[in-house]
């Protein structure tokens, strides 16, 4: 379906691969996943576990320039942050893959 031939006079075109694609921003929310430092700064925990971060740190630009835009069309944007407690209590059980896996990275130490 070639969605700028089904705008209506609302819609924003969003010029995308393969195909441009329409949007009703009164009906749209820009939502931005895990976008935190301890995934793409140097010294977080994902630098500090030896992953490379340098695709991280290169989305944040183009992620900047969506927000940019959104607050200029009124489009709401909703941040989603993964976080467990200072104690890791609510990352699972002690064989819990995702316990495991953020305790060998370092999660939770000072």
């Amino acid at each position: 379906m070639d969605m700028a031939k089904s705008s209506t006079d609302d819609d924003v075109l969003i010029g995308a691969r393969p195909h441009p694609w329409a949007i009703d921003p009164a009906k749209t929310a820009v939502i931005v996943v895990d976008m935190q430092n301890d995934f793409g700064s140097a010294g977080g925990m994902f630098h500090r576990a030896g992953i490379d971060i340098s695709q991280i740190q290169a989305a944040v630009a183009p992620t900047a320039r969506v927000l940019e835009a959104a607050r200029g069309a009124g489009i709401p944007i909703v941040f989603l942050k993964m976080a467990f407690s200072r104690d890791m209590a609510n990352a699972g059980g002690p064989e819990a893959p995702n316990l495991v896996r953020h305790r060998a990275m370092g999660v939770g130490e000072a």
